[in-house]
């Protein structure tokens, strides 16, 4: 029941933010007003975002010599997105499984290029959010204080965690050797200015893909919402996913930028709408995109799958890592 928790929360939070713009439908659906070239403009975006994120991977893949092509990155981020829908990270654990059988990575270089992934994303949506929220909405109101501290501890902490160094352990056991071996991952990545600010770059480069999503969304519904208040969205849309409290932030990432949009000067409820609408497009590439991808990488060798399906849960990750 444990494995579920995630799922059911998110969808037991979605289905609340459905049944909270039910309420106010009435007032609501004479906003939507997409066009079918919205619609392909918002699928173009996603794409090119899908594409820049398995970028940034193969960058921080290279530090620790593994030599991933773009093309397969695509395919390998795009089927880890749907398969992480089923509980215990199944897709997380299937990329770390065919990374170790095509490309020889350890299970603990998965996790450090993993773990760097994760905090260039907190870093970067911390920075561009605080700059956008501070440069356009200034720090009058708790709200917009709430969201500049909320961004700056992000991208603070973030920060801490992938630049300071971590002392060696000095003991020798099983679990300070896959420590060291984490450590020296870290400071192959960490150490190359030049590859962190291509990953960063790359990043920017996502948020502003994100950013144009939400400013299509508005724009069709008729709010007046400026570039940088789209950023800010952007980044907040990001920041949740660090979270990881569902699958994809599901329920988390709408209730995060509703609660954006009202310190941007946009109501609750447009906000929830535009945030659930964004999602849909999400989920929609996710499945079709993603979905085909899985089966591609399936029909190429139905074994890596196998691997994960048997690999998931944490006393069996543990035990992979202690045979490295």
């Amino acid at each position: 029941m444990l494995k579920w928790f995630k799922n059911i929360l998110g969808i037991i939070i979605l289905a609340f933010l459905v049944y909270y713009l039910s309420q106010h439908w009435h007032q609501l659906k004479v906003l939507l007003k997409l066009r079918p070239l919205d619609i392909l403009a918002l699928y173009f975006l996603t794409a090119i975002g899908t594409t820049n994120n398995a970028r940034i991977f193969q960058l921080l893949l290279r530090q620790l010599n593994a030599h991933l092509p773009l093309p397969k990155a695509v395919l390998l981020q795009s089927a880890t997105r749907v398969l992480n829908y089923i509980p215990m990270k199944f897709g997380t654990v299937f990329r770390v499984n065919y990374l170790k059988r095509f490309y020889g990575l350890s299970y603990t270089d998965s996790i450090t290029v993993l773990s760097h992934l994760a905090l260039l994303t907190a870093f970067t949506a911390g920075l561009i959010g605080l700059v956008s929220l501070v440069s356009e909405y200034g720090l009058q109101g708790n709200d917009n204080r709430i969201l500049a501290l909320a961004f700056l501890g992000l991208s603070t902490t973030a920060s801490v965690f992938y630049f300071v160094p971590f002392p060696v352990p000095k003991a020798e056991n099983k679990f300070t050797k896959i420590f060291k071996k984490f450590i020296t991952g870290r400071q192959s990545i960490s150490r190359n200015l030049k590859t962190t600010s291509l990953c960063i770059a790359h990043f920017v480069l996502t948020f502003v893909m994100s950013s144009l999503r939400f400013w299509i969304i508005y724009r069709t519904m008729d709010v007046d919402i400026s570039p940088v208040g789209c950023l800010v969205l952007g980044a907040v849309g990001f920041g949740s996913v660090v979270l990881g409290l569902t699958p994809g932030s599901l329920g988390i990432r709408e209730v995060l930028l509703g609660s954006a949009a009202v310190v941007i000067g946009i109501p609750l409820e447009v906000g929830i709408l535009a945030a659930m609408f964004d999602r849909a497009i999400m989920l929609s590439w996710t499945f079709v995109v993603g979905g085909s991808c899985a089966l591609w990488l399936w029909r190429e060798d139905p074994q890596d799958f196998k691997d994960a399906s048997q690999s998931t849960g944490l006393k069996k990750q543990r035990q992979l890592m202690n045979n490295e």
